[in-house]
């Protein structure tokens, strides 16, 4: 035995492994909702997830905003600053042709300030944004904040406070 190590037979090994891997399918249908920035709005924090930000960065009445705002809107007693944001629902392992899309405020609005989403004015109360959705595609929508200019005290928003307000978006299945 020793004279075969030393004299450097090579030994025939085994190199073949068998196994089983016990796998079950469970298909269940579902939706994801993603938010992706739209080529005119503002570019979203947390692009392509469920969970994205977006910042209008300073406005004001008059003067430039940040890339991607628009001032749809100037009246005497208001103005409206507005951006452009996609939202992609994707659809797995479910039956159904489309969704119907809503939206509300997390928290009611600060004094002096109102959110909309396309034409549907934000409350704490879920609001129907889109019927019909076609999944699988970016749909453009508009997010909309309308400023008073009122004093403070007397219906407007404190001068030079940020806003942080978060806006909930539910995607339900037709």
């Amino acid at each position: 035995m020793t004279a075969l190590l030393l004299a450097g037979v090579t030994l025939p090994a085994q190199t073949t492994a068998t196994g089983t891997i016990n796998a079950k399918l469970i298909h269940k249908g579902g939706i994801a909702l993603v938010f992706d920035t739209d080529p005119a709005g503002v570019v979203l924090g947390n692009a392509g997830t469920a969970a994205a930000s977006l910042n209008f960065g300073t406005v004001s009445a008059f003067g430039p905003l940040s890339p991607g705002v628009t001032r749809p809107t100037v009246l005497a007693g208001s103005y409206t600053v507005r951006t452009l944001f996609d939202v992609n629902v994707l659809q797995g392992g479910g039956g159904t042709p489309s969704y119907t899309l809503s939206a509300s405020l997390a928290a009611a609005a600060p004094t002096g300030f109102t959110y909309a989403v396309d034409a549907v004015t934000l409350t704490t109360a879920a609001q129907n944004i889109q019927t019909n959705g076609a999944y699988g595609t970016d749909v453009q929508h508009s997010l909309n904040l309308t400023i008073s200019s009122a004093a403070p005290g007397a219906g407007g928003p404190a001068v030079g406070t940020p806003l942080t307000t978060t806006i909930n978006f539910t995607a339900t299945a037709n």
